[in-house]
């Protein structure tokens, strides 16, 4: 019954704290918001080449990612140019002109089909993810290949010039074994980064991805090979 009671203050403390609360919003108002939408695009590609694990999680699980199209561009080069060297083209405008062209249709049917059924394999591997986010990741974990078969076409162009097409395009120039080995390394890196992001990205299963994205791989890239020494 004799119970003392005081008086609590804490809400002239909370109403100090709001009204700086509003004032600092109202000034945090005024100064400029940063542009999220801005990539540098050097350092987007960057980090795709060298973390494509975090890359992909912070980038390709949406439907239209920065330079996407720019990507599928590069893809549909790459697998034009891989084609190309061993075509009835006579001079490098026509070379290139087909494949940047021709990158384009190639592109896309790459992103769409292809991308599709890698979407299929990671549902064989217990995997989750849309579509969309499946297309990316292959799209993006292929440029290493892209760029190689890309670099190949350019430097053999440099190094030997109109010649090439009348020493080196029935039989492999130097420029082609450099490149071979290099596409070597880079599909070999290809396969590794797809495989961790399906891990990391769309949670597939260990056995069943290294089954569906490393051995499978491996065994197709084998056979292109095989057929091209032996064609």
């Amino acid at each position: 019954m004799n119970e003392k009671k005081s008086l609590n203050f804490d809400f002239l403390d909370d109403s100090s704290k709001k009204t700086d609360e509003k004032v600092s919003a109202s000034v945090a108002t005024l100064e400029p918001t940063p542009n999220t939408d801005k990539v540098n695009f050097s350092h987007y590609f960057k980090e795709c080449f060298t973390n494509f694990s975090k890359f992909a999680k912070e980038h390709l699980v949406t439907a239209s990612p920065k330079y996407l199209l720019v990507a599928i561009w590069i893809l549909g080069i790459g697998n034009a140019a891989g084609r190309l060297t061993s075509s009835s083209s006579s001079t490098w405008g026509e070379v290139w002109a087909v494949a940047i062209f021709g990158g384009i249709l190639a592109g896309a049917i790459a992103y769409y089909i292809a991308g599709w059924f890698y979407h299929v394999r990671v549902g064989w591997s217990k995997g989750t993810g849309t579509i969309d986010t499946a297309r990316n990741i292959y799209t993006f974990s292929s440029l290493p290949i892209a760029v190689v078969s890309i670099g190949s076409l350019l430097f053999n162009q440099m190094a030997y010039g109109s010649d090439y097409f009348d020493s080196y395009y029935s039989d492999a120039s130097s420029v082609d074994v450099i490149f071979a080995l290099l596409s070597i390394a880079a599909i070999a890196y290809s396969i590794y980064i797809s495989y961790r992001a399906v891990r990391d990205v769309m949670h597939a299963e260990k056995v069943r991805a290294i089954g569906w994205f490393v051995v499978a791989p491996a065994i197709f890239y084998v056979l292109v090979f095989a057929s091209a020494i032996f064609e």
